[in-house]
């Protein structure tokens, strides 16, 4: 038998180097490093700043006396704390008035109330509220009200704003002496009105009904008007009327409460209302 040509038994070896050879990287090519993009041509872009959540406070203190051929004293204390981040905001406020005759108690009555705000879209808020009062001239020593709502910002404008407040509420009252705890599911209508008289005055209304789902001639209003003017920056004189009606009041006492009120007010903050 004749022996292959040389060539022949060359070509498997060839074949083998050849694919080693590829397998291999070319040492330029591991040199070599992948081309840096090319700069950006644009300026970067700021970010924005965060803006600190928005607040606003107010401290407001009343004082009156006589003495001679009478002796009364009357004194008052108020304070409103408003947030607001986001979409949320938070609302709190609380006010206390004591009166005295020749060293007799006249009057005396309290209150605190919280709400916190989640909008929904421009002009409409979800709401729920927290109210607590006491009044033991009225026979009240103790009212609490919890309440969800919806606010809706009626009108909005640089010298009127109009606001209105429609939902539920549930009242737990507790009377003076004996008399029987009493609990109700009720409803909550209330409509805020602020007309700006000028650029340091502006006149605040506010209304609130509390009718009762159960007995229709069970309900309450409370009604309130200030005027209030800027003495300066952080300082205001306000005078206040208000006028609390129980339509069903605890037995031995009157339907309707009111007090006049003049204030000095103490105001910090940047919320916008």
């Amino acid at each position: 038998m004749r022996e292959p040509r040389g060539w022949w038994r060359a070509a498997p070896a060839a074949v083998a180097l050849t694919v080693a050879m590829a397998s291999v990287e070319s040492p330029c090519a591991a040199r070599q490093t992948p081309a840096a993009p090319p700069p950006s041509t644009s300026a970067p872009q700021p970010v924005p700043p965060i803006k600190p959540p928005a607040w606003d406070f107010k401290l407001g203190l009343s004082y009156l006396a006589t003495s001679g051929n009478t002796d009364n004293s009357s004194t008052g204390i108020d304070a409103n704390y408003r947030r607001e981040w986001g979409v949320w905001s938070l609302d709190a406020n609380a006010a206390a008035i004591r009166a005295t005759r020749n060293d007799t108690e006249t009057a005396e009555n309290a209150h605190a109330q919280v709400r916190g705000r989640r909008k929904i879209v421009d002009g409409l808020e979800a709401t729920a509220g927290l109210r607590g009062e006491t009044n033991r001239f009225a026979g009240i020593d103790l009212r609490t009200i919890a309440d969800t709502s919806l606010s809706w910002s009626a009108v909005t404008t640089p010298s009127w704003r109009l606001r209105t407040l429609y939902g539920l509420s549930w009242t737990r009252e507790e009377p003076l002496g004996e008399r029987p705890v009493s609990a109700s599911l009720g409803g909550l209508l209330q409509l805020q009105n602020t007309v700006k008289i000028s650029e340091g005055s502006e006149l605040n209304g506010q209304v609130t009904a509390y009718p009762d789902m159960e007995d229709s001639e069970d309900y309450r209003i409370n009604a309130n008007l200030a005027l209030q003017a800027n003495l300066n920056r952080h300082l205001c004189l306000r005078l206040g009327y208000d006028i609390k009606y129980d339509n069903e009041p605890v037995l031995g006492f009157e339907r309707t409460d009111t007090t006049s009120t003049a204030a000095l007010v103490v105001q910090l903050g940047s919320a916008k209302h």
